[in-house]
């Protein structure tokens, strides 16, 4: 970094102020199929974001070349875009004294695991879940990649800092055959250290939605109440938690606009994005432009307690920035993202979900949710699932729909249960709704 800042430093304009963004990534990857290898990889991407800043003005680019003589056609190429920029007096960087190596525990096993050492644990997964029920005929894939990153951060403004991170994730899917039936479920996870990684009940999971979706039975439409089982839930969370960033909210592309302080959920719904939890696999001490991440109580007891805040999002609306700045990379632009996101859990047990009322959906496989509406809140989702009456199985369904508006659901939610589950950086109990559009 010492070098990166001599060499754009030498060549500054005077009245521009700049922020340099080096991301190195160190990715390790193994995929198996029917217990043979498909693909291994390790490889490593290094690059450089710099903006420019002047007058409410902004210019961005990236390298991948760190040499001299790129990074040098990198500026100029910024100062040139923010000149032609139009001004906003939100465009400024953030001013803060951050400086250091900043603390944030990761994994070093990702820098010395090989591809080969996944694969041979792949390969033993694909084993357990053929042992877990006679069903099981195979696994279509089953992936393991390690990813480790280091962030080092300069700006103008005071911010000096460098930290590392990790993860590693996993993901499944598993065939399952009865008969002339078959099925196929998926499931995955993720942790910030491989020991934590929890794939056997990852395993687990995926087998018994597949076998509880084989030989389905025909089903009548109507409205009735669901369980979401709790992947399902954390996915339909994910699919509409743009609803709650500030981008959204300054391009009018949220339903939540003017609703802080309303209720828009059931009492018992409380949702938290939490960027301090211990090996949170989102967790870092502080956000893509320095500011410190924090705890935020996005809804509580089904009140809407606010946005999720960039700094510029934050000057934009008028709040104040809430530690939620996120990047993919050195090639983007900071923007509002989730760090953790997960839905409070309570001490109502699975069980007493179910049997809450006499007959229940039990929703455990959603597809299409890419073609939700963040802005309406609208959906209508394929699923699967199980018919329970009193909590006993009564019938299988797949290939129904599931559909209704997303603040609705969160309106009905009669109960949440205890058993919270991160799936990536996004968590979520199981959940009952008690009234829910289901249609053949």
């Amino acid at each position: 970094m010492e070098k990166v800042k001599r060499t754009i430093e030498r060549v500054a304009k005077p009245g521009y102020e700049y922020e340099l963004y080096i991301h190195t990534a160190i990715k390790v990857l193994a995929e198996t199929s029917s217990e043979s290898v498909e693909s291994l990889l390790k490889a490593q991407d290094t690059g450089i974001g710099i903006r420019v800043f002047r007058n409410g003005k902004i210019g961005f680019a990236y390298t991948t070349d760190l040499s001299e003589e790129s990074l040098i056609e990198c500026y100029k190429r910024a100062v040139e875009i923010c000149e032609l920029s139009p001004e906003d007096d939100t465009n400024k960087p953030f001013c803060a004294r951050v400086e250091g190596e900043l603390n944030n525990p990761y994994d070093s096993t990702v820098l010395y695991v090989t591809p080969q050492d996944l694969a041979q644990r792949c390969i033993q997964l694909e084993g357990f879940a053929k042992t877990l029920d006679n069903r099981i005929k195979g696994v279509r894939k089953l992936s393991l990649k390690g990813v480790y990153s280091e962030v080092y951060h300069f700006n103008t403004c005071g911010i000096d800092y460098h930290y590392a991170s990790s993860s590693f994730i996993s993901t499944i899917g598993v065939l399952a055959q009865e008969g002339e039936d078959s099925s196929i479920s998926y499931d995955f996870r993720a942790s910030r250290y491989l020991a934590d990684l929890p794939l056997e009940d990852m395993v687990k999971d995926a087998v018994f939605k597949a076998v509880s979706q084989l030989n389905p039975s025909d089903f009548e439409s109507k409205v009735m109440p669901t369980v979401f089982f709790r992947d399902a839930f954390a996915s339909l969370l994910e699919a509409f938690s743009s609803v709650f960033l500030g981008d959204s909210l300054i391009k009018d592309k949220t339903m939540l606009k003017g609703k802080e302080g309303q209720i828009i959920a059931s009492e018992v719904f409380t949702l938290i994005d939490d960027g301090t939890i211990e090996k949170g696999l989102a967790s870092s001490p502080v956000d893509a432009e320095g500011i410190l991440t924090r705890r935020n109580l996005v809804v509580k007891n089904g009140v809407f307690k606010g946005f999720l805040h960039s700094y510029r999002t934050a000057l934009k609306s008028g709040q104040e920035p809430t530690g939620n700045s996120v990047r993919d990379s050195f090639k983007t632009l900071p923007t509002s993202g989730i760090t953790n996101l997960f839905v409070e859990p309570s001490n109502t047990s699975f069980e007493d979900l179910t049997t809450f009322f006499p007959e229940t959906l039990l929703v455990l496989d959603l597809m299409g949710l890419h073609t939700v509406d963040p802005i309406s809140g609208d959906f209508s989702l394929g699923a699967s699932g199980i018919i329970l009456k009193e909590g006993k199985e009564v019938k299988r369904v797949r290939g129904i729909t599931i559909s209704g508006n997303f603040l609705e659901v969160l309106k009905n939610i009669r109960a949440v249960g205890n058993d919270l589950v991160f799936y990536g950086n996004v968590g979520s109990p199981s959940v009952l709704v008690e009234r829910l559009t289901v249609g053949a």
